[in-house]
């Protein structure tokens, strides 16, 4: 925006220096020829008509039947013209080139040395005008007329080159008005150009500037969505200016706040569910046990009496202790989510601790006619974990792998390290979980199965949550599913005593 609040403002002082440019030089034009041209104009057409006069004084005296009357007349001209001619070089290279260009000053100098040469030219009347006063005293008409034949001609030559100079001079102001006119019109051609690029480029940079301001009205919506609870993150176009960065930066938050609002309900769901569960195991873990206690109480007193009715009511007592273990098995279930500490965070081999737990739980995986393969990417990072807390959550994964498969077949469990993080994928093949509940299975009481109580996963997202990593659900290639726990690596050693000493 700054940008184009700059190129806008170029685009006006071009067309405001432009035109101030224009003006100034129509003003000096005018006060060029106003201050020079008109007064050298008006000084030669001065001089002009006095020899003129003097020409045509000259060639009228012959007809002058009393010539000696005409003496004064012609020393009153030639005394004019003299003054002519100092105030007509006076002004040439006083007042024209004060207020000219250089080619104006160049024509001044030109103008005066012309001048100068015509005056010089007319020098030689002198001589003759005293022969002609001589002529006349005399009254020698003979001698009058040889005198005038030379004197006409040298004055009629000097009109001649005053008006060859007037010429000039009128030719310059001329050629000086037709280049102020047309830079006149060249000027308001590029008035008229500059100021519909001007135009222009305000209405590319008020487009331009809209479309800056696109994202920012987007983020003011996406503003009051968030505030009315839509949650949901939304794509965002890259781009490379401020407020894009703001709408991407806005996108990212709200995506931060989903997860957590997400880690929140989960949260409160499990510590909700961990108080009613302390609360329930407590009040229902005393009464199973006496109930545990009279039943093998009476499958003692059973197994000493006749034969009977033994089967039938032993039969029912196996159901009802069946029942009894059932409901003990549930109650230390919500126990371990009512007691699910902290994690105690080590840097720990992964592989290893892996390796333990599915050397653990492979007699329960084979039991159910199922494998298990171990793959293990060889110089794997330490990772921060609690391991009694992985074992459980690793534990749920296999048991959920071994249940997706009720037929048998092969899991796989891989180690690898991904990025930052050492990655532990648990691969099944059994039927694969739908697109429109996977993202549900780690939710607290889901379960896709007939029986359970829906909390292994949601216990197993609560763990390696808390261990600073995550845990995510997608479909294997080629049929099944893939739970993958990712492991933030720890610091290295000097890291962390450099960790402690600061």
């Amino acid at each position: 925006m700054l940008a184009s609040f700059g190129v806008t403002v170029i685009a006006f002082a071009l067309t405001l220096g432009w035109g101030v440019v224009a003006q100034q030089r129509a003003a000096d034009a005018s006060v060029e020829i106003a201050r020079g041209y008109v007064p050298v104009a008006m000084r030669l057409a001065q001089l002009r008509a006095a020899q003129s006069t003097l020409s045509t004084l000259v060639d009228g005296i012959p007809d002058e039947r009393e010539p000696g009357s005409t003496r004064a007349l012609l020393d009153t001209l030639v005394g004019a013209r003299r003054t002519m001619f100092v105030e007509t070089r006076a002004t040439m290279t006083g007042a024209l080139p004060a207020v000219g260009s250089d080619a104006t000053r160049a024509l001044a100098a030109q103008l005066a040395a012309d001048l100068d040469v015509v005056e010089s030219h007319l020098d030689g009347d002198r001589v003759l005008l005293e022969r002609l006063y001589a002529a006349i005293g005399n009254g020698d008409r003979d001698g009058i007329n040889s005198v005038l034949v030379p004197l006409g001609a040298l004055e009629h030559d000097a009109d001649r080159r005053l008006r060859l100079l007037a010429s000039h001079l009128s030719g310059s102001i001329d050629a000086l008005s037709n280049e102020a006119r047309d830079r006149e019109l060249r000027s308001i051609w590029a008035l008229a150009v500059l100021a519909a690029l001007t135009i222009a480029v305000g209405a590319l940079v008020s487009f331009h500037v809209r479309r800056l301001l696109a994202p920012l009205a987007r983020v003011t919506q996406r503003a009051r969505a968030v505030a009315a609870g839509d949650l949901t993150p939304r794509e965002v176009a890259p781009a490379d200016d401020e407020i894009g960065e703001l709408e991407a930066a806005f996108e990212k938050m709200v995506a931060g706040l989903s997860s957590a609002q997400a880690a929140a309900l989960s949260n409160e769901r499990l510590a909700a569910i961990g108080k009613m569960a302390a609360h329930v195991t407590h009040e229902i873990r005393n009464p199973l046990s006496a109930m545990g206690l009279n039943i093998d109480m009476l499958e003692e007193e059973i197994a000493q009496s006749d034969d009977g009715q033994k089967a039938e009511v032993k039969n029912l007592l196996q159901a009802v202790h069946r029942e009894v273990e059932r409901l003990e098995h549930l109650s230390e279930e919500y126990l371990r989510v009512a007691r699910l500490p902290q994690p105690r965070m080590e840097a720990e081999d992964v592989a290893a601790a892996v390796g333990e737990i599915v050397a653990f739980a492979r007699p329960e995986v084979e039991l159910a006619r199922c494998t298990v393969a171990l793959h293990v990417q060889p110089d794997l990072p330490v990772a921060s974990f609690d391991e009694a807390q992985l074992r459980q959550a690793l534990l749920n994964l296999l048991r959920n792998a071994r249940e997706a498969m009720p037929d048998g077949g092969p899991i796989d469990v891989r180690v690898a390290a991904e990025g930052m993080s050492v990655a532990i994928d648990v691969e099944d093949r059994g039927g694969g979980i739908p697109d429109a509940i996977r993202a549900r299975v780690f939710d607290p009481f889901f379960s896709t199965k007939g029986e359970g109580t829906g909390l292994g996963l949601a216990i197993t997202r609560h763990i390696v949550e808390a261990h600073g990593g995550s845990v995510t659900c997608e479909a294997r290639e080629g049929g099944g599913t893939r739970f993958r726990i990712a492991l933030p690596i720890a610091p290295s050693k000097h890291v962390l005593q450099a960790a402690h000493a600061s």
